[in-house]
């Protein structure tokens, strides 16, 4: 029997704290998967910030070799 409680217990405290990190994104007014595509965005608008420094970064500074 204490094999089942502790399974109890480890899936009670999984629930709880995926209860309050739900919390936690509704106070932000996240919802469902709302959190999950703010992210992506976040993720995507800094991706290309990269990719422009990058390329400017590549046309700033030629390497040794390269000539045109």
């Amino acid at each position: 029997m204490p094999k089942k409680q502790s399974k109890y217990r480890e899936g009670l405290a999984s629930y709880n704290a995926w209860i309050k990190d739900n919390k936690k994104l509704e106070k932000k007014g996240l919802y469902g998967a709302d959190h999950f595509v703010k992210r992506v965005e976040e993720l995507e608008a800094k991706v290309k910030m990269l990719e422009k420094k990058l390329k400017i970064k590549n046309k700033t500074i030629k390497e040794p070799g390269w000539e045109e």
